[in-house]
C-alpha cells in the first residue's frame, strides 16, 4: 500500500457490501475497476465470486494493486493494467468508477474538476450495461443530474457515512424516486432502509411537552432525506424544523434510530440546567447538540454539575430559542439480522 493509497481506499465491511450487491445483481459477472487504487474494492469484487479487470493511471498503485489481488486465491485471475479510464484497455459489461476528488493534492468539492470529471464519468457508465459511482459521503445528488434509470445509496458503518453509491443499468433495482441508506456490519452484511422521501412536521411545544424518548437518526437516513420517512413509521417527530433529533412517546427498535429516556427537560439557561442536573445528581456531561454554535465540548464544560453521577444532555434549536433534554441510559438497539 501506499499512504494516498490507503487513505482513498474503501474501508474492507463497506467493499464486501457493496461487492454483494452487484454479486446478487450479476452473479460471476466480469467488472472492470477502472479507477482501482491498491485494489481495495477489486479485492472484494473478487472475494464475491466476481471476475476482475483493473486499472488505474498511477503506476504505483497499479503494482500494488496486482500485488493484493495475487496474494489472494480468489483474486488470481484477476487483469491489471495501467490505463487511463476514458479509454478502457478491457472488453467487458460492467464498470465501476471512483473519481479522483483531488485536484493539485486537494479535495475538490466541484465534480468538474474530478478526475474523470462529473460528465465523462456519466459518459463511461453509459457504455456499459450496468454501473456503479463511488462518491464521498458529503456529496449531495441535487447538485448533478443523473441519467433518468438510477438508483442512490447511502452506506454507513459504525454510524459514519461512508460513501455514496449511484447505482445505474442492470445494477439499479430501485423504483423511480426510491433512495436507500444501508448499515454495513464489521462482516459485510448490510441492512437497508429504503423509501421514497417524504416530510414529517415538527412537534408542538404542546406535544413536545409529552415526549419520552429522544432518539438519533443514523446519518445515512438523514443523509438520503428519509428522516421523515422513519420518524412517522416509527411514531417519532423531529423536534424543530431542520433538526435531526426526534422524539416520541415510545422506545423504538429500529437499528437505523438509537434512543434514549428523556429524564426532563429545561431551557437552556446555565442556572436551569444546573438545578435539572442536580435533582438527578449529575455532574460530568456528555453533550449531543444540534443546531447550536458551540462545541459539545465546550457546552459540557460550561454546563456540567456538581452531583455524583455522570449524563447525558441533548442540547437543541427549537423554533425559538434553544432546549435541554437530560437523558437516561440508551435504550438496546435491535440487532442486525443481515441483507434487507
Amino acid at each position: 500500500m501506499t499512504p494516498l493509497g490507503l487513505e482513498k481506499a474503501t474501508s474492507k465491511p463497506v467493499a464486501l457490501a457493496r461487492a454483494a450487491h452487484i454479486a446478487r445483481a450479476t452473479p460471476g459477472a466480469w467488472i472492470w475497476d477502472a479507477t482501482c487504487g491498491i485494489g481495495a474494492d477489486s479485492v472484494a469484487l473478487s472475494e464475491s465470486g466476481l471476475r476482475v479487470a483493473a486499472s488505474d493511471l498511477d503506476g504505483e498503485a497499479v503494482a500494488c494493486a496486482r500485488a493484493n489481488l495475487a496474494a489472494r486465491p480468489a483474486g488470481a485471475g484477476a487483469v491489471v493494467a495501467r490505463a487511463d479510464a476514458l479509454r478502457s484497455p478491457f472488453r467487458v459489461p460492467y464498470v465501476l468508477l471512483d473519481p479522483d476528488r483531488r485536484t493539485g493534492g486537494k479535495r475538490s468539492l466541484d465534480p468538474d474538476r474530478w478526475s474523470p470529471s462529473w460528465s465523462h464519468t456519466l459518459e463511461i457508465a453509459a457504455r456499459y450495461r450496468g454501473a456503479c459511482v463511488k462518491l464521498a459521503p458529503s456529496f449531495d445528488p441535487q447538485s448533478v443530474c443523473p441519467p433518468e434509470h438510477h438508483g442512490w445509496q447511502w452506506f454507513s458503518r459504525r454510524r459514519e457515512l461512508s460513501e455514496v453509491c449511484l447505482w445505474l443499468g442492470d445494477w439499479c433495482d430501485a423504483e423511480p424516486g426510491m433512495r436507500s441508506a444501508t448499515l454495513v456490519a464489521e462482516d459485510g452484511t448490510t441492512t437497508s432502509y429504503e423509501r421514497r422521501p417524504r416530510s414529517c412536521a415538527a412537534l408542538s411545544s404542546g406535544k413536545l411537552a409529552h415526549a419520552r424518548w429522544l432518539a438519533e437518526p443514523d446519518p445515512s437516513v438523514i443523509r438520503a432525506g428519509l428522516l421523515g420517512n422513519l420518524a412517522s413509521e416509527e411514531g417519532y417527530a423531529p423536534l424543530a424544523p431542520r433538526i435531526a433529533f426526534l422524539a416520541g412517546r415510545e422506545p423504538t427498535r429500529s437499528p437505523f434510530l438509537r434512543c434514549w429516556p428523556i429524564l426532563g427537560t429545561c431551557a437552556l439557561d446555565p442556572r436551569k440546567v444546573r438545578a435539572l442536573l442536580r435533582e438527578h445528581d449529575v455532574g460530568p456531561l456528555t453533550v449531543k447538540k444540534r443546531g447550536h454554535p458551540d462545541s459539545a465540548d465546550l457546552l459540557a464544560r460550561r454546563l456540567r454539575g456538581r452531583g455524583s453521577r455522570p449524563g447525558i444532555l441533548a442540547v437543541t434549536r427549537l423554533e425559538r430559542g434553544h432546549l435541554a433534554l437530560l437523558l437516561g441510559p440508551q435504550h438496546p438497539v435491535k440487532p442486525q439480522l443481515g441483507h434487507s
